[in-house]
């Protein structure tokens, strides 16, 4: 029987009504991820989501065979965008697989959530996406202003260190260059 916490909201009302599928709609991935409960706290205008990975085979990291046996398991929590005027948190039950391949160096790998988060990533993607966004138009102290209007909590130098780890835009490289010799030969550079 697994453990239930006082303020999740489990009623067979809830679970059975299409509120369900409209919640699990705003999840950042439906298709791999499965929303187990949902917790609501008004005094610190929070919302908990408890979720757990759909996957049933996983490749390996490094050697990309499909491993089928599980180690175990850990709870790991992700920010979301938040939901009007509440912040979302996500409580993602995350597993650890067995690499099948006896060559591979890695045993044992947590199972990745490409479209979810970044491994090691306390944010999903779709947040770091609005928070890059953010950074872009209006750089550090601009964008936290901003950000804590839009109840997107963040520091100048996170959005920052955002948009440092965003690849350089690549331009193509110019084949011919032109120099003005009129304005070379009038002095006008």
């Amino acid at each position: 029987m697994p453990l239930r916490h006082p303020r999740w909201k489990e009623e067979p009302a809830f679970i059975s009504t299409p509120a369900t599928t409209v919640l699990a709609r705003l999840l950042p991935d439906a298709t791999t991820l499965r929303l187990e409960a949902c917790a609501v706290d008004d005094t610190t205008a929070q919302i908990t989501l408890r979720v757990r990975s759909r996957q049933t085979s996983v490749p390996c990291p490094l050697c990309t065979t499909p491993a089928r046996r599980i180690h175990s398991h850990y709870e790991r929590t992700l920010a979301d965008l938040p939901w009007a005027a509440y912040r979302v948190h996500l409580q993602l039950r995350v597993r650890k697989w067995f690499c099948r391949n006896r060559s591979c160096p890695r045993r044992i790998f947590t199972e990745r959530l490409p479209t979810v988060a970044a491994p090691w990533a306390r944010r999903t993607l779709r947040l770091v996406q609005h928070l890059v966004a953010v950074g872009l138009a209006l750089g550090g102290k601009a964008g936290v202003h901003l950000s804590q209007q839009l109840a997107l909590a963040v520091s100048r130098n996170t959005l920052l260190r955002l948009l440092r780890r965003q690849p350089a835009p690549s331009f193509p490289t110019p084949t011919v260059l032109g120099v003005d010799d009129f304005a070379l030969r009038k002095r006008q550079t």
